[in-house]
């Protein structure tokens, strides 16, 4: 039985890089940036007027002329080749672009505009430069605006599309199969008897992967029967990423793994030292096809795909960065056994201070409701101290990926 970090070794071990492609700009969105961007042109592609007011010549003001005869008016989306004479300026508006002969621009609200279409500006220091956008500032021609991988959120969707990115490079995304196992299992929308309990793991795992961009093509439950077990598997088997939860332990009722042994899965660990989510299977199809098998309970299901299967992920698209942060716990916690124990933990209102609250074991619906992450409770630390410093991992799939 592997140690946890021995099992994220060996998902790193085999998880290779996505192929890309491209997809329109207004479908990107939570998408992995594949390639970095640089900018085409100089941004501002020109000297851009940060204030409505007049555009001067910083020299004439060095020379003491104080009032100014409008020459133009520039708005934005405009050009003018109007020269400026001496104690001559332009009305100019935000955004728009500044001649080369202007240098400086007065905001509006220290002038006083004449009926002799001239501007007397009231202010009385002023710098070169001021109020003006040079071109260039925020970027060079060729400069790196955007690195990757990176995740394509709202922060980033502007700078794309204000550098021309119509077509983003991302990384596809494995087609998933899902499949949900169990004779006690019934969908949500009928009623079940007092031996069942309704399918939660599949609307789980289907938001985990839509969270994740993951397309689902395939997803269905089967019941323990060996024979329709091996059919339902074999069809998931067509996709690239294959998740199955239930039937993955060690009950008379547990037939997975030898199935999929059956079907030619080549087993790379069975059973992991942590609580919940031990008896999580991962196994290598043909073609670069990964398969987890993932405990029933709706909490090891929960737990096991954040720490396993988003960590194959992570690798996939080539992200380096450490997934857990530290931060502060201020509630104790103990535990009995030598496992790596994993449990939701609650943010407080102070920014990096969490707590966590006993549920009653992996079969709690409800652990997981209002968690802000997961706690990682270390194999061979018994006691947690209050505001002891823990490893958390965020349930928010792309927090601190840069």
């Amino acid at each position: 039985m592997l140690t946890y970090l021995e099992a994220r070794d060996k998902i790193r071990s085999v998880a290779k890089q996505l192929p890309t492609e491209h997809v329109p700009l207004a479908q990107s969105l939570n998408r992995i940036l594949a390639h970095p961007i640089f900018a085409d042109r100089d941004y501002p592609p020109f000297n851009r007027a940060a204030m409505d007011g007049i555009a001067i010549r910083i020299d004439d003001w060095n020379n003491g002329i104080r009032e100014f005869r409008i020459r133009n008016t520039i708005f934005a989306g405009m050009e003018t080749s109007t020269v400026l004479a001496n104690g001559e300026c332009y009305k100019i508006m935000t955004g728009a672009a500044c001649p080369r002969e202007a240098d400086t621009i007065i905001r509006k609200e220290d002038l006083i505009y004449t009926p002799n279409e001239t501007a007397l500006i009231l202010g009385k220091s002023i710098s070169h430069g001021h109020h003006l956008a040079q071109r260039g500032e925020d970027l060079k021609q060729n400069e790196l605006a955007v690195t990757a991988p990176r995740v394509c959120d709202i922060s980033v969707i502007g700078t794309l599309a204000a550098l021309g990115i119509h077509q983003v490079p991302v990384y596809k995304m494995p087609r998933v199969g899902i499949v949900t196992t169990g004779n006690e299992v019934v969908d949500i929308d009928q009623q079940p008897e007092h031996f069942q309990i309704r399918n939660s793991n599949q609307y789980l795992l289907c938001a985990l992967c839509e969270q994740w961009q993951l397309p689902v093509q395939f997803c269905q439950h089967v019941s323990d029967e060996p024979l329709a077990l091996s059919a339902v598997l074999r069809q998931a088997m067509e996709q690239q990423l294959i998740l199955i939860n239930g039937g993955v332990s060690a009950g008379d009722a547990d037939y997975v793994p030898r199935i999929l042994q059956e079907l030619g899965v080549e087993i790379l660990f069975h059973k992991v030292s942590i609580k919940p989510g031990k008896p999580l299977l991962m196994g290598l199809l043909p073609q670069g096809r990964i398969l987890f098998a993932l405990p029933g309970n709706p909490l090891s299901c929960f737990m096991t795909f954040k720490l396993f299967v988003e960590e194959y992920l992570h690798k996939c698209l080539g992200f380096t960065n450490e997934r857990f942060q530290q931060v502060k716990l201020q509630t104790p916690r103990s535990k009995k056994s030598s496992l790596d124990e994993f449990f939701p933990v609650f943010r407080q209102a102070e920014a990096h201070r969490y707590t966590w609250k006993p549920h009653h074991g992996s079969g709690d619906i409800t652990a997981t409701v209002g968690c802000e992450g997961i706690g990682w409770h270390i194999h061979n630390k018994q006691v947690i101290t209050e505001n002891d410093t823990i490893p958390v991992l965020s349930l928010h799939p792309f927090f601190n990926l840069i």
